[in-house]
């Protein structure tokens, strides 16, 4: 955009020469007169640009100053436009190009959904489009209060949504609702178990009655906390056990990698091919079928007309890429890599910390093998039921 707008200003390159250039810089610096791109050239001699506006007065502080100025390059401005008036068939056609845009601008091309966190973005987009708003929409005979008030019906796990368009690019802000928190019967009297093996290092009880105790090894499914205390008649009284049982845990995880795998390598000169998309019409700048090549990787970008954060266009290019291959077997075995994915699970199935840890590689016949043995600490009290 900042481009766009230096052309339509107009810039000037210019070449100062005289017995004090420098001279001029300080003075059209001092009177607000914007200079870039400066090159000295020799003591006597500079190159410098400015925008066309400021040419007149900038030769005036050059003449006062003893100095001469030569126009080098002009780019934009009232140049540019005399070059378009030249051509009326090009005129013509950026006048045309300023009408459809200005047309196109009154439909919606491009759909971004924020907020989305349990909800895919997909499933938004979906149901926008079940309720007539999406990709090619008409934006000003839409009634955003009825859209949202559609949407939510289709999509319940919505607290709040917001359409907004700008040009042609219709901004979703939506806002999912919290789960209700799990409501639990004070009648339905229930233990906490050990999740797994461990050893006990503190017991927390909110309710019931602890059956371990400190220093003591337990086994996955043995009662941790029983759901029953004691009551004012001395008779036991069925309640839902709360509380937790840390202890000390211990993970032993293995990744397997074979030896010999099929690896791809690049062999021959990739190419591409084109496609043009207008709104959701595909029109193929090749000939055959759009299946994928054998032998090749496919790669796919598009490219969408317009400007990003401004407007966009229903004209997109995409290009499809196709890049050979050769296949041999080799070994493409990563243990630092296997090492951090081994980790990455165990924090994902560890609701505590992990104390140490080690990684020790071998071997098992045709395949890698990589283990990972942890110490951790955790709560491993679960509900029984």
């Amino acid at each position: 955009m900042e481009r766009i707008s230096d052309r339509l200003r107009g810039s000037v390159e210019l070449e100062l020469f005289g017995a004090f250039p420098a001279g001029v810089l300080n003075s059209g610096a001092s009177e607000g007169i914007e200079l870039w791109d400066v090159q000295c050239r020799d003591e006597h001699s500079l190159r410098l640009k400015t925008f066309e506006k400021n040419l007149p007065r900038l030769e005036q502080i050059a003449r006062r100053s003893g100095c001469e100025t030569k126009t080098i390059k002009r780019v934009g401005g009232r140049e540019g436009l005399r070059r378009v008036l030249r051509r009326p068939v090009l005129l013509a056609g950026l006048l045309i190009m300023a009408l459809l845009l200005m047309a196109s601008s009154l439909f919606v091309w491009d759909v971004e959904v924020r907020g989305t966190r349990r909800l895919s973005r997909g499933e938004v987009l979906r149901a926008l489009e079940d309720c007539g708003f999406g990709v090619g929409s008409f934006w000003p005979g839409v009634k955003t209060d009825l859209l949202r008030s559609e949407v939510m019906i289709r999509l319940p796990e919505l607290a709040w949504m917001a359409v907004n368009v700008s040009g042609s690019r219709a901004t979703v802000a939506v806002a999912e609702r919290q789960p209700k928190p799990e409501m639990y019967d004070s009648a339905d009297a229930c233990s906490l178990v050990a999740a797994r093996d461990g050893l006990v290092r503190r017991v927390n009880v909110l309710a019931g009655s602890a059956q371990v105790k400190e220093g003591e090894i337990v086994t996955a499914g043995r009662v941790l906390i029983a759901g029953s205390s004691d009551s004012l008649n001395g008779m036991p009284r069925a309640v839902r056990a709360r509380g937790s049982v840390m202890a000390d845990t211990w993970y032993e995880l293995s990744a397997v990698c074979p030896v010999e795998e099929r690896l791809k390598t690049p062999a021959g000169v990739p190419h591409s091919r084109f496609a043009l998309v207008f709104g959701k019409t595909r029109l193929n700048l090749y000939i055959g079928s759009g299946k994928t090549i054998d032998g090749c990787d496919k790669i796919i970008s598009e490219y969408t007309l317009g400007m990003p954060g401004l407007f966009s266009t229903p004209l997109r290019l995409v290009r499809e890429r196709f890049v050979p291959y050769r296949e041999s077997l080799g070994d493409d075995y990563d243990p630092k890599a296997a090492g951090e994915r081994l980790y990455a699970l165990l924090e994902s199935r560890t609701e505590g910390q992990i104390l140490e840890s080690a990684l020790t590689p071998g071997k098992a016949g045709e395949l890698h093998v990589l283990t990972l043995r942890a110490h951790c600490t955790e709560n491993i009290a679960i509900a029984d039921g």
